[in-house]
């Protein structure tokens, strides 16, 4: 099967007049002329054909949108996969899992505790993380929360948990010698002691949790 795209009139025609340079000329000039109007007809569908459109228009449609988690220095791959997750965002808006996400984008991994979890007021949640905060991290986090959580739910706390380990070896040695005895009464009497003494010890560091309070 010939598909559009690649098609001329000379697949359609008699052989007998396929082969006259004109028919051909013809034929060629008709095709690129109807690959133009292809590729210019691709060019509306923007949302659905998301894929070949240029970053300009991926720009423009993330602030037409106003795509979530959205940066202009972000590749272009990405800001083509946040443009098309954007209806779904929307969707799950004030939902866990639309915080969820948005810890994933901010942080890279983390997760949300609500009230009941923890004991603490109603309405009120919090977010366990690892990540390393930055000033930079926690301004875009505290602008883009607004806009993910349901309107009657407070942030409490960023917790921030990391854990380390440690490994400390440490090892001891005792030598023991022994005088010779004097001889006594023409008896002469040796001894030799061998002795060896290993001795090992550990050590498990722990970091109390320090929380990180925004203000809503």
């Amino acid at each position: 099967m010939i598909s559009y795209y690649d098609g001329q009139l000379t697949d359609i025609l008699p052989g007998n007049i396929t082969k006259k340079p004109e028919v051909k000329a013809l034929s060629y000039a008709i095709q690129q002329a109807c690959r133009r109007i292809y590729r210019y007809s691709q060019r509306l569908y923007i949302f659905t054909n998301l894929e070949s459109q240029p970053e300009e228009i991926v720009d423009l449609l993330a602030s037409e949108l106003r795509t979530q988690y959205y940066k202009s220095d972000l590749p272009l791959n990405e800001k083509r996969q946040l443009v098309k997750n954007t209806l779904i965002w929307y969707m799950s808006a004030g939902t866990p899992k639309a915080v969820e996400e948005l810890i994933t984008v901010a942080f890279g991994e983390g997760k949300v505790e609500e009230w009941f979890e923890y004991g603490d007021d109603p309405f009120f949640f919090k977010i366990e993380t690892d990540t390393v905060m930055t000033q930079e991290i926690n301004n875009f986090f505290t602008i883009m929360i607004q806009h993910v959580k349901n309107t009657r739910s407070h942030l409490r706390a960023i917790e921030i948990d990391r854990k380390t380990s440690q490994e400390t070896y440490t090892g001891g040695a005792s030598y023991l010698w022994s005088k010779p005895a004097a001889i006594l009464d023409g008896y002469e009497y040796t001894r030799k002691v061998n002795q060896r003494i290993c001795s090992g010890a550990g050590i498990r560091p722990q970091i109390q949790k320090s929380a990180v309070i925004l203000e809503n």
